[in-house]
């Protein structure tokens, strides 16, 4: 059920804040955050560090409002951030911590609701710097994506490094 709520919720957001004439320009951006995400849940699926639970039926799992998340709720909330991202620098880091604190608080709200949940060395404070991170990559990509995928390398890397998978969990 909150999962319908919170889609209804980002669709009342997608007709209230983006300017839908504009969202091709955001599209190649959307894309590199889907395909950064289906990478995580690709290699992390028997050793995830955070995970949705659904709590209303057994057959909302994880898989399931991750797609809703992936393919819905993060590209319209990803539009709106580009779309109305500030000109001026000093705006530029107010608005990227903004966002990245938006976004760790909804975490954190589910957490402790318990419709999201951390494992394998993973917990809440991590969040801050790893949505700082999504957030300053996204506008990365959007103003030069070629440069986003060359810092992006060493960014997993180290993010593998620091949480490495077992071997045995990738088959």
């Amino acid at each position: 059920m909150y999962l319908l709520f919170v889609m209804v919720v980002w669709i009342f957001f997608a007709y209230k804040f983006i300017d839908w004439s504009q969202w091709r320009k955001q599209y190649p951006t959307i894309l590199f955050f889907i395909a950064a995400n289906l990478t995580y849940n690709f290699l992390y699926f028997n050793h995830t560090l955070w995970a949705f639970r659904g709590v209303t039926a057994e057959w909302i799992n994880h898989s399931i409002i991750n797609m809703a998340f992936t393919f819905f709720i993060c590209p319209v909330g990803l539009i709106i951030y580009l779309q109305r991202f500030p000109k001026k620098r000093i705006n530029q880091f107010t608005y990227i911590a903004i966002w990245a604190g938006f976004y760790t608080l909804l975490e954190t709200l589910f957490a402790y609701r318990g419709l999201y949940v951390y494992d394998n060395g993973w917990n809440g404070w991590l969040n801050i710097p790893l949505n700082t991170i999504l957030f300053v990559m996204i506008y990365i990509h959007y103003r030069s994506p070629v440069k986003a995928l060359v810092i992006s390398i060493p960014i997993a890397i180290l993010f593998y490094l620091l949480f490495p998978v077992p071997l045995d969990s990738l088959k």
